[in-house]
């Protein structure tokens, strides 16, 4: 069991998050938010290249030997809530989560795809979930076929983050041998994404459906199931440390209004109920980063119990997260502009956010089948 020293951020960690809060509170502001969402790709490939070359973060995780630099979920989980303390739209969560299967399957296609993604050149994303929104290959899945010159998909994909923007798509699909994964470029004729409604105005989702789509094998059998689950481990730790950077803004634009509301003189009751507020949040805070940073170690150290650590850490944040958030938007945006207020950009986050997770009760479901009785 990890213990308060091994939970504490190293100088490494403390750096890179000082560094890029720093880089992001310059370089987008709340206003720049807004602009890059009325965009074609809902985020800025300038600054997304930027975040790429002088800070790594499209390689964070991707192994050295293929031009990453090699860090573990510890290290990604700071870089994913500074992400989310901003809402950055762009795709460094899909890509991170294609390159994780990447790495760990075909050593040709590892050694082709993971240094365009290291450099940012190429994103890429996961395309997983059911139209119910869970990660179950085996129902409602994408099928696949050997044809003359290779692999041919069949089916359809929902809730894919990014998918819009994708140049590469990591597909499991079923073949008539059990469970395979797949490397599909997004260019290929029998491929479309195609935009789905969302809560989220930062995470643009698409459907993506597969009519004799060209792919190639990357993984098949055991090692494909195995990188599916840890994809799946990984999107929740992510989730995770996005909710413990969103909680962070939610709680200091709180603390901000408190500060201006005793400035100006307001009364005790109103001052008591912002001031409450700030109590809940912290509390709120506290707990969803400890056990974010818990998981996130685990996961790093190889743990038996890392994957319901994070399922556990998802529940958490997914439930922590709304609650801030609608104590935010009550108290930040209940003017005429509410709908102009970040808070409410926060709060459209966190719900599509638990959602795309899994939502609460398939997190104790897992949690239980990985506990046993």
């Amino acid at each position: 069991m990890a213990d308060r020293d091994t939970l504490a951020l190293s100088e490494v960690q403390h750096a890179l998050q000082d560094t890029l809060r720093g880089f992001l509170t310059d370089h987008f502001p709340p206003a720049a938010l807004r602009a890059v969402l009325e965009t074609g790709p809902g985020y800025s490939p300038e600054l997304h290249a930027r975040l790429a070359s002088e800070f790594g973060l499209a390689g964070l995780t991707i192994p050295g030997a293929f031009g990453g630099l090699g860090m573990s979920q510890a290290e990604a989980s700071v870089v994913h809530a500074e992400l989310g303390r901003v809402l950055y739209p762009g795709p460094f969560l899909a890509s991170s989560l294609a390159a994780g299967v990447l790495a760990a399957g075909d050593h040709a296609a590892a050694e082709r795809w993971l240094p365009w993604l290291v450099g940012g050149s190429v994103t890429g994303t996961l395309a997983a979930a059911g139209e119910d929104g869970h990660w179950s290959p085996g129902s409602d899945s994408v099928r696949a076929e050997r044809a003359p010159g290779g692999w041919r998909l069949y089916g359809h994909r929902w809730y894919v983050i990014a998918g819009h923007v994708a140049d590469i798509v990591m597909v499991p699909a079923i073949t008539e041998f059990g469970l395979a994964m797949f490397l599909v470029e997004s260019r290929s004729l029998g491929f479309t994404a195609s935009g789905q409604l969302g809560l989220d105005l930062t995470r643009r989702v698409c459907v993506t459906a597969f009519d004799e789509a060209p792919a190639v094998l990357v993984s098949q059998g055991e090692d494909a199931a195995a990188a599916l689950d840890r994809a799946e481990r990984d999107f929740l730790l992510a989730t995770a440390a996005e909710a413990v950077g969103g909680i962070g803004w939610c709680l200091d634009a709180t603390i901000a209004y408190a500060k201006d509301r005793e400035q100006s003189g307001p009364s005790a009751g109103s001052f008591q109920a912002v001031a409450q507020a700030c109590v809940d949040m912290l509390a709120h805070f506290q707990s969803v980063s400890a056990a974010a940073r818990y998981a996130a170690v685990a996961a790093a150290d190889g743990t038996a119990g890392a994957p319901t650590a994070a399922h556990a850490a998802a529940l958490q944040a997914g439930e922590a997260y709304r609650a801030v958030t609608e104590s935010a938007v009550h108290l930040l945006g209940g003017g005429e502009v509410a709908s102009e207020h970040e808070a409410h950009l926060y709060y459209r986050r966190a719900w599509s956010a638990e959602r795309l997770a899994g939502g609460p009760q398939a997190h104790r479901a897992a949690i239980s089948g990985l506990t046993g009785p």
